[in-house]
């Protein structure tokens, strides 16, 4: 005889219930979702420029000066004028260079007389020694007079060359064309060789000195729009040094 026990229903009551009440994860699951495709179109960034300002210059720039010492005598230029190559600048005091001139001429003089003073005692010596009338040593020295003095004769000609080109050079005058950027030397003023009196901008190429910020540091060769202040005219400008 089937006998039934009491608890059973009781007992599965909470398996039937756990089993009823435990919800699907399935759908809410993202693994399960299907994926998500988001499209977007590609665009160019909007050019970014930034405004510096510089000083335009010439490229290249001379420092003039003298090639002797003298006392200016004549400025002939002024600060922002324009010159021509082999325009005369600035003149020195030609007193001193013209008597130097003149000593080295004399000098000239004196020695050509004593070369050939020893060239005519030379050759008369030559001309005793073969009859025995003069000894062989003092045609010797006699010949070593006349080697020595024209060895004098061609040393006061070259300082009378030097002498005749530092007169030419109380002259200064412009190696280019170009404008006068400054002037270092007034009349009355005392300079030596190869101090800057005059400071000239060569005519031609012209350059832009900008200042940029550490942080901006661009590469020699790139590109950029350059433009006159006051003015609507732009041009290209490429970076040479940095």
């Amino acid at each position: 005889m089937l006998r039934l026990s009491p608890f059973l229903p009781v007992c599965l009551l909470p398996v039937l219930l756990t089993a009823c009440g435990e919800p699907s994860s399935s759908a809410d699951d993202p693994r399960t979702r299907p994926p998500l495709i988001r499209s977007a179109e590609v665009q160019p960034a909007p050019d970014q420029s930034r405004d510096f300002t510089g000083i335009v210059a010439a490229r290249f720039q001379s420092d003039l000066g003298f090639r002797v010492s003298g006392k200016v005598l004549e400025r002939l230029v002024d600060q922002g004028q324009s010159v021509r190559r082999g325009q005369p600048l600035m003149k020195l005091d030609m007193a001193d260079l013209t008597l130097q001139a003149r000593a080295a001429q004399e000098s000239v003089n004196a020695a050509a007389a004593r070369a050939r003073q020893t060239a005519d005692d030379e050759r008369r010596y030559r001309s005793l020694v073969s009859t025995g009338a003069v000894s062989v040593s003092s045609y010797s020295q006699s010949r070593a007079a006349a080697d020595s003095a024209r060895a004098d004769l061609s040393a006061a000609q070259a300082q009378a060359r030097v002498a005749l080109n530092a007169s030419q050079y109380a002259v200064l005058s412009a190696d280019s064309d170009g404008v006068i950027v400054d002037t270092l030397a007034e009349p009355g003023q005392v300079v030596s060789a190869g101090q800057t009196v005059v400071r000239l901008a060569r005519a031609g190429q012209r350059e832009a000195r900008v200042s940029l910020p550490e942080t901006l540091r661009p590469q020699p060769g790139s590109v950029a729009t350059a433009s006159l202040y006051g003015s609507q005219h732009t041009g290209e400008a490429r970076l040479r040094e940095l």
